[in-house]
């Protein structure tokens, strides 16, 4: 149960202390503080989250817009990030066989591979001399693993049980977020079936906020070359950083602007067997290639809706002919051209039929030229051949997947969902073998990643792209 501070909040006034006694006494487990705040530059929204029992800051966050219309237009996104850091509350409603039904389904925010904390309550603690209820024991049972989810049920297996304690029906539910990785062993959200190849396991990751050296501002795109060499496109510093295979830095080049060169959110980046780099500079509108040493050499594009044209340059990847592939997600089709940008065929317009498709995010081509692209809102990754004939479509549990990677050791497909914030990993298929990762900070959970890479030695690098880093798997 949440309350808002209404007046008192706006107005900023009230303390974690005193809004956690105010919260008790409405019988609130959270309270909302807010304070906007205006200036020449616009408006400030600072929002925190508190829990009653603890008085502890659970959520605090910050929104900047320059217009009360710009502030409108942000508050959707903001509250689902806000949302994204809380835990989910629920019960355990039913018992199929080894499988457990909670009443915290898609809609409330749960993401297949999300753990729940199990307990169940036990004695009620009353102050001695005014009766009040302080309190209740609670008395841990367990922990479930979501493997299935419904707009308003999720489903669940039993991946923990506390000594002398039995999960039940009528128990109480926490989210806690997936699996915590460990370094000595396979990072498995949710195993599908019974794969040949060997699981992933987290490796490293390097990264934090900010415009320095090695530091990121919502990577989206990752790229590695036949070196082990990573390039990571640092979206909102405006940059292209490389770094060897361990994560030591190495060189940067670009900055925010407009000229050769400069970049503007840069959404994604694609490096060729002879050490081009190939930059999806988004918000420029182009494409732009560089040497290894971050050489401007060309670029290509505008905006507009002919051959060669862009709108939303989304993704970029690089055949083993050279060609140069691109995916736009408001024209909602994919370009190719040769790598000196001339323009070779296009296919896909807006639809949800098989060809088309709905604001597609990424893309990669494998040895035999064949092109998959996440094509995130409709849920799915098609599969064509390099003149564009479609092949084949892969679904199963797919959310929002934002890119797609071929692992060059097992041959089977990576797909990064930002919705799950999980890798899928396909048979060529399409057969669902495994699951890594989850919602988190920790280390091999992601938070909306958007960027994913495989080397020929078959390590995955992923942007973790809200948590402004990189991670890198290996077998």
């Amino acid at each position: 149960k949440v309350i808002e501070e209404q007046q008192l909040g706006m107005a900023g006034v009230i303390d974690a202390n005193t809004a956690a006694q105010l919260g008790r006494v409405l019988g609130a487990t959270y309270m909302v503080t807010g304070a906007v705040t205006s200036h020449q530059q616009g408006l400030d929204l600072n929002v925190k989250i508190i829990e009653t029992e603890s008085a502890a800051i659970k959520v605090a966050d910050r929104l900047a817009a320059g217009s009360v219309g710009a502030m409108s237009k942000k508050i959707r996104p903001f509250v689902a990030q806000l949302v994204s850091k809380f835990p989910l509350r629920g019960f355990i409603i039913h018992q199929k066989g080894n499988t457990f039904i909670l009443d915290v389904g898609k809609s409330a925010g749960t993401r297949v591979g999300m753990q729940f904390e199990v307990y169940r309550e036990g004695e009620i603690f009353k102050h001695p001399v005014s009766g009040e209820i302080l309190g209740v024991e609670k008395i841990p049972t367990g922990k479930l693993q979501v493997t299935e989810i419904q707009e308003k049920l999720a489903f669940a297996r039993v991946v923990e049980q506390k000594t002398d304690e039995t999960v039940s029906v009528g128990h109480n539910v926490v989210s806690i977020g997936a699996a915590k990785s460990r370094t000595s062993g396979p990072i498995v959200g949710v195993p599908s079936a019974v794969g040949t190849s060997s699981a992933l396991r987290f490796a490293q990751a390097w990264g934090l906020v900010g415009m320095g050296t090695g530091d990121f501002q919502k990577p989206f795109g990752i790229a590695a070359d036949g070196a082990g060499n990573v390039y990571v496109a640092d979206t909102y510093n405006s940059r292209i950083q490389v770094f060897d295979t361990s994560g030591t830095f190495m060189k940067s080049w670009g900055q925010k602007g407009t000229g050769s060169g400069s970049m503007a959110l840069p959404y994604d980046v694609a490096v060729d067997g002879e050490g081009n780099v190939y930059v999806a500079d988004t918000y420029n509108i182009r494409v732009q290639k560089f040497d290894l040493n971050g050489v401007f050499l060309g670029q290509w594009g505008q905006k507009g809706t002919g051959n060669g044209d862009f709108a939303f340059l989304s993704g970029i990847a690089v055949g083993p002919d050279g060609a140069v592939y691109t995916v736009d997600a408001k024209m909602n089709r994919v370009q190719v051209f040769d790598n000196q940008g001339s323009f070779l065929r296009s296919w896909g317009r807006k639809g949800k039929g098989s060809g088309n498709f709905v604001k597609p995010m990424g893309l990669t081509v494998d040895e035999s030229g064949n092109v998959y692209v996440a094509d995130s809102k409709m849920g799915r990754v098609q599969k064509f051949d390099s003149q564009g004939r479609f092949l084949a479509a892969f679904t199963d549990r797919l959310q929002y997947p934002a890119d797609v990677a071929i692992d060059p050791s097992t041959g089977n497909l990576l797909i990064l969902d930002a919705a799950s914030h999980l890798i899928w990993e396909m048979s060529p298929t399409g057969q669902n073998l495994r699951s890594y990762g989850g919602p988190g900070r920790s280390s091999g959970q992601f938070v909306e990643p958007y960027g994913l890479s495989v080397d020929g030695a078959g390590n995955v690098f992923v942007a973790d792209t809200g948590n402004s880093r990189v991670q890198k798997f290996s077998h």
